[in-house]
């Protein structure tokens, strides 16, 4: 199978029309219409849907094209090991970072990158840890930083953050204390994510532990969205207090540390089977550097202890 067909059969995708694509890479369009028809001999399938608009993939050729998009990238990074260097380091990472991370560690982390390693880019992905973990193990990623779960046993993981979640609310919702029960947030309005994030994973587990139910007024999977609902005073949120640092230093919002302690860790996944690049060990050198230096104003432990599955 020519893997110039396979990239070009990307740009058509994308185009969603055989001449724009044409255009784009400089070639007929008879060409290129030959190459698809070379790609649909070869693999006994029809790969390209024809519309009034112009075309889409069959489902066949979104299957191709997952694959193609993961030769794409195994092309890129070959060039960029290739031409980087120890004084010169040149390369492309994607990372995929829970939103948590998106406030308190990805700003500082590109401005960073930039300043010192110009010719290495950092494409950021925002997602749930799950959907993360699940593009991590497929290839569409390169790195990730992770909520750590026993089923996230596919890919190479190294310890990196620990938190302990914090009651988040109004003044009036969480009172006085300084520190609050599990036993008594039962008994409040509460905001979380749905089933299977893995924070309401961990909630799910530290409640049954204090013998006491969990169940949440409000499901949401949106982190924004539970934070400016505890913000209105519609609840009580339970999250890593990394999440809000800005909300706590304004005063928009009351933090409670939890007792007993509920903890999560997280940790910084890198594609199975694949040997790091120069570029990737930077990042992850980078990553774990800058969450040290920021460790004292967001309450992180950098944790280096090896991982044990949680219950």
């Amino acid at each position: 199978m020519n893997i110039l067909y396979l990239l070009n059969f990307i740009q058509i995708v994308e185009w969603g029309n055989i001449s724009k694509a044409a255009a784009f890479l400089n070639i007929a369009q008879s060409a290129l219409s030959r190459q698809i028809k070379s790609l649909e001999d070869t693999l006994g399938t029809q790969l390209l849907r024809r519309q009034s608009w112009g075309v889409e993939p069959t489902e066949d050729g979104k299957m191709l094209l997952e694959h193609a998009r993961r030769i794409q990238k195994e092309c890129i990074d070959a060039k960029e090991s290739i031409q980087s260097n120890k004084d010169n380091p040149v390369g492309t990472v994607y990372l995929g970072v829970p939103s948590a991370y998106s406030v308190s560690l990805v700003p500082p982390l590109l401005h960073r990158m930039r300043a010192l390693y110009p010719n290495v880019s950092v494409q950021v992905v925002e997602a749930f840890s799950g959907t993360i973990y699940e593009w991590l193990v497929s290839g569409r990623l390169d790195m990730a930083i992770l909520y750590h779960s026993k089923e996230h046993s596919a890919a190479v993981m190294s310890p990196f953050i620990e938190e302990d979640m914090v009651a988040l609310g109004t003044a009036e919702m969480l009172g006085d204390k300084a520190e609050i029960q599990i036993t008594d947030l039962a008994r409040k309005k509460l905001i979380s994510a749905w089933r299977p994030h893995l924070h309401r994973l961990t909630l799910d587990a530290a409640f049954v532990s204090a013998d006491v139910p969990f169940e949440p007024l409000i499901e949401i999977d949106s982190l924004p969205c539970m934070i400016e609902l505890a913000h209105r005073g519609e609840g009580v949120a339970i999250l890593p207090p990394s999440c809000v640092v800005r909300e706590l230093n304004d005063g928009r919002l009351k933090a409670a540390p939890l007792l007993p302690n509920v903890k999560l860790t997280t940790v910084l996944g890198q594609t199975p089977n694949k040997h790091p690049t120069r570029a990737m060990t930077i990042l992850t050198n980078m990553l774990q550097n800058l969450a040290a230096e920021l460790a004292p104003k967001t309450g992180w432990k950098i944790t280096k202890a090896r991982l044990d599955a949680p219950a």
